[in-house]
């Protein structure tokens, strides 16, 4: 009889713990990650996120631009910003994409990155670039231009991006080598905490 009985009693643990993980909202917290805190707009707020000052510099390798990739221009212990990828244009530019993680719980997530992520109401959200970039080349500053940028896509952050030149000629391919600076401002720590 016992033997009979160990199945069912297998079954119904494992109902019981699916159930658990499903209502405490582990299950969405590893299917979905930070976007399960994020999208949660009935429970969590964005309230208390802030800009955070300081400028964050990198130097990328314009004559190899593969050695570039995971170079991270912020790292705080708990978030970082690091190159996911860096290409030239067809127009004589460069387009350079960060990617940005964080931490999540089920008690809150937090994001420091170049996309401010605003809940608008319950089921309503928009994201827009705060940072700002420049880029020092042979002596020479410019400003970079937000490319794009994402929303909460990945398990753990974002991304976004800048495009720039490096001189007023805009032609089609690139020869410039050696090093360029780059420098962020305008992080914004995106903060999402229960009401």
């Amino acid at each position: 009889m016992k033997d009979k009985i160990k199945p069912y009693a297998s079954v119904l643990l494992l109902v019981v713990i699916g159930a658990v993980a499903w209502s405490s909202g582990l299950l969405g917290l590893w299917t979905d990650g930070m976007a399960y805190i994020v999208n949660n707009a009935e429970k969590f707020t964005d309230k208390t996120g802030h800009l955070i000052e300081g400028e964050y510099s990198m130097e990328v390798d314009l004559s190899d631009i593969e050695s570039n990739l995971g170079k991270e221009i912020y790292n705080d212990g708990d978030h970082r910003i690091y190159v996911s990828w860096l290409q030239t244009t067809q127009n004589g530019g460069y387009d350079i994409g960060f990617r940005s993680s964080g931490k999540y719980a089920l008690s809150g997530a937090t994001l420091v990155s170049g996309a401010y992520h605003e809940t608008i109401n319950d089921h309503s959200f928009t994201t827009s670039t705060q940072a700002k970039m420049v880029v020092e080349y042979d002596g020479n500053l410019s400003n970079a231009q937000s490319s794009g940028q994402c929303g909460i896509n990945y398990k753990d952050g974002d991304c976004f991006s800048f495009a720039f030149f490096l001189s007023d000629e805009r032609t089609e391919g690139n020869s410039e080598e050696g090093v360029a600076k780059l420098t962020i401002t305008d992080l914004y720590k995106n903060v999402w905490r229960k009401k």
